[in-house]
């Protein structure tokens, strides 16, 4: 397992998965059962990743036929069980008529296919099953619905006939005694030989009471219904015509029981078409979501590195766009080793750990990224301790419950673990926090894992193995221009200023490099008193002296 469902979950990739839309059963059992690619599944990987280079060149040049297979896939009904019961069941008529909706619909799907030319990858294609629909199709008609047609049987053919003949003479009989029954009685029967009369023509109800050629059907408080009283010859006709209808029951069950012998032979080759329809559909969802998001195919690498240029982490980037703002894209460049990014809060530290992590699973189940490029090397194993996220189970402190998580992850974590660590021990008194921030840094340094922290702790990122990262947070920003903006703005409105003014982007430092007092500047332009932003100058001052 690369990743565990928290993790996923962490990083936001339990979010894009959400938006990948498969339209048919199978497709959505394939998204299910999705797998990643460990290291040694390179080869495979560059193979997937080809093949959805290729789906995104026939989707943006056959759009309609694109659309039209969508529409195929999403019509289609998940009728494996019936598939796989043809072998030892009878299938009703039903079943039958869903097997040939499926045999249709593949059929249907392979001529959209062939209308899309030599760039959609021939494994993606159903094998044609034109027997089998034959077969359930005896009229040829190629329509979405199911008989027991005379042509399956010369017998059932011949049965049939002989019943509606002897319906037919039944009716006959039947309209010549309700004739007989309207001329002596003065009773006008329906078409299925009944009539009701009223209670209050006492003579006609006491005429049809005595009469040999009705019943009493039924009645209530005002009338009585009569029902047409069959003879002797409809009686024989009535009884002949059951038998016939049994014999035409047995014939028609022993059709189905050949007909679900046919399903049953061509049943490999349909659930393999399943199997085939289930990948292309999910395919053509990862396809869709690829360009609905402008994410590139990442190049895959033997070594083990991280490497994304101009990245978007898609959680925040649709709800900025929900509320008209732009997503300002982050660089990240991550090799085996400890990288640690600095910066105060509102930076964008998380934001930036958290798209280093969900290009990695992105990538490694096989998907383009949100990137203007990256390069992956595959990990065995990737990790989040995001102390926000912690539920403080077993009545354990925050800190607790932090450290309990880190044991876990360093206790599963082998050769080319991903690690991401948010601002650990910021729960505790911050010279222990600092401590031991430094010698986990010290200590991941060593493994050959790639590890990226968040950290507010000064000097720790220091090394041999050690990568230091800064936000560039408000270094640039124009402050003048911030204040001014502030002033006449809201307080619901002001972290949302900060935050447009806020530089996310990354650069690389020396590890001695001293954090930006970004948390100052915040604090001053919020409206925090001069002499407490002063007073805290100059704590840090003697501090650093």
């Amino acid at each position: 397992m690369l990743a565990s469902e928290r993790t996923k979950r962490e990083l936001g990739f339990l979010d894009v998965l959400s938006r990948v839309r498969p339209r048919s059963p199978f497709g959505k059992r394939r998204m299910d059962n999705l797998m990643p690619y460990m290291p040694g599944d390179e080869a495979r990987l560059e193979g997937e990743l080809d093949r959805l280079e290729r789906m995104c060149r026939v989707s943006l040049s056959h759009r309609q036929e694109w659309e039209g297979l969508a529409a195929v896939f999403h019509a289609m009904k998940d009728v494996s069980a019936t598939i796989e019961r043809s072998s030892h069941e009878t299938l009703s008529v039903v079943e039958l008529y869903e097997v040939k909706a499926l045999l249709l619909q593949m059929e249907e799907s392979r001529a959209i296919i062939a209308g899309m030319g030599d760039g959609w990858p021939s494994n993606l294609t159903p094998a044609a099953a034109d027997g089998l629909l034959d077969l359930l199709d005896p009229e040829g008609s190629r329509l979405p619905a199911f008989y027991i047609y005379d042509q399956f049987s010369e017998k059932l053919a011949n049965l049939r006939k002989e019943k509606k003949d002897k319906e037919l003479a039944l009716r006959r009989e039947q309209k010549k005694l309700a004739e007989e029954a309207e001329a002596r009685l003065g009773i006008k029967l329906s078409p299925k030989f009944d009539a009701s009369v009223p209670r209050s023509e006492t003579e006609k109800l006491a005429a049809a009471e005595s009469s040999p050629l009705l019943q009493v059907g039924g009645e209530d408080f005002s009338s009585v219904t009569f029902q047409l009283r069959l003879g002797a010859e409809g009686r024989r006709l009535t009884a002949e015509a059951d038998t016939i209808g049994a014999l035409v029951e047995d014939e028609e069950l022993a059709v189905r029981k050949r007909l679900s012998k046919e399903v049953a032979k061509y049943a490999p080759l349909l659930l393999k078409n399943c199997r085939v329809i289930g990948d292309a559909d999910f395919v053509m969802a990862k396809t869709d979501h690829a360009i609905r998001h402008d994410c590139v195919k990442p190049g895959v690498v033997r070594i083990h590195t991280l490497r994304l240029e101009d990245g978007r982490y898609l959680p925040l980037e649709r709800l900025l766009r929900e509320k008209g703002q732009d997503y300002s894209p982050v660089s990240i460049f991550l090799d085996e080793g400890v990288s640690c990014i600095t910066g105060a809060n509102m930076g964008g530290k998380t934001i930036s750990m958290k798209l280093a992590g969900l290009v990695a699973l992105m990538a490694q189940h096989g998907f383009f990224v949100p990137c203007k490029s990256a390069f992956v090397g595959l990990s065995s194993s990737a990790h989040i301790l995001i102390g926000d996220s912690q539920d403080m189970q077993k009545g354990l402190s925050s800190f607790g419950s932090e450290m309990e998580g880190l044991g876990e992850i360093l206790s599963k974590s082998g050769e080319k673990a991903l690690i991401f660590i948010d601002e650990i021990a910021g729960s505790t008194n911050p010279a222990e926090g600092r401590a031991l921030t430094k010698a986990l840094i010290g200590y991941l340094s060593k493994r050959p894992y790639i590890t990226l922290m968040t950290t507010h702790f000064e000097r720790v990122a220091e090394g041999a193995g050690v990568v230091n990262l800064r936000v560039h947070g408000l270094s640039s920003a124009d402050f003048d221009r911030l204040s001014a903006e502030l002033r006449n703005a809201g307080i619901n409105d002001r972290i949302e200023i900060i935050t447009r003014f806020m530089d996310y982007r990354l650069e690389r430092v020396n590890g001695g490099a001293e954090i930006p007092k970004d948390a100052l500047r915040i604090a001053e332009i919020l409206g925090i008193k001069r002499e407490i932003i002063d007073g805290a100058r100059e704590i840090l001052e003697a501090q650093a002296q």
